[in-house]
């Protein structure tokens, strides 16, 4: 019988750990993404009382070791790794993981955050324009003709109505 370490993470985006995964060596084929926690399998090929979302099976961490899972909760992923394989699968290798894992982080933050900066333009370029057409709509109600001039990032509306 195996004796397991169990790590809670701060880890808490799936794409951003797979990702991390892949950059320290495991193929993407290789890790397994699951909607619903599957158990683990130990070197004996059973079943193990932990249950994990994504898994890295034992035919790829190597001869005689166990799967190695990591279990989404409220708090982060759970990462499960036995005692056998946490000599290379602990400390230095989980210390790169992480290091990985906030880089991915940080980069799909940042693309996060330019993606709600272009929404945000786009909805106050709607509003501009909505406003814009509102006033031309309501000078030609009252017979006044719009005469419009851009002044770099401003537009300067003049309302014109000859009188003869």
């Amino acid at each position: 019988m195996s004796a397991y370490i169990t790590l809670a993470t701060p880890m808490i985006d799936q794409e951003c750990l797979v990702a991390a995964l892949v950059d320290l060596g495991f193929a993407r084929k290789e890790i397994e993404v699951h909607a619903e926690a599957v158990p683990l399998v130990g070197y004996r090929g059973r079943a193990r009382q932990q249950l994990a979302h994504i898994v890295i099976r034992r035919a790829r961490v190597g001869s005689g070791s166990n799967d190695i899972g990591f279990e989404r909760t409220d708090t982060g992923f759970r990462a499960h790794i036995s005692n056998y394989d946490h000599p290379r699968y602990g400390g230095s290798w989980f210390s790169k993981l992480q290091a990985r894992y906030a880089e991915h982080d940080r980069v799909k933050q940042e693309r996060l955050a330019e993606i709600e900066a272009r929404r945000r333009e786009e909805a106050r370029q709607q509003l501009i324009e909505a406003q814009r057409k509102a006033v031309h709509a309501k000078a030609r109600k009252m017979g006044y003709r719009v005469k419009e001039t851009r002044e770099g990032e401003r537009v300067r509306l003049v309302l014109v109505k000859r009188v003869y």
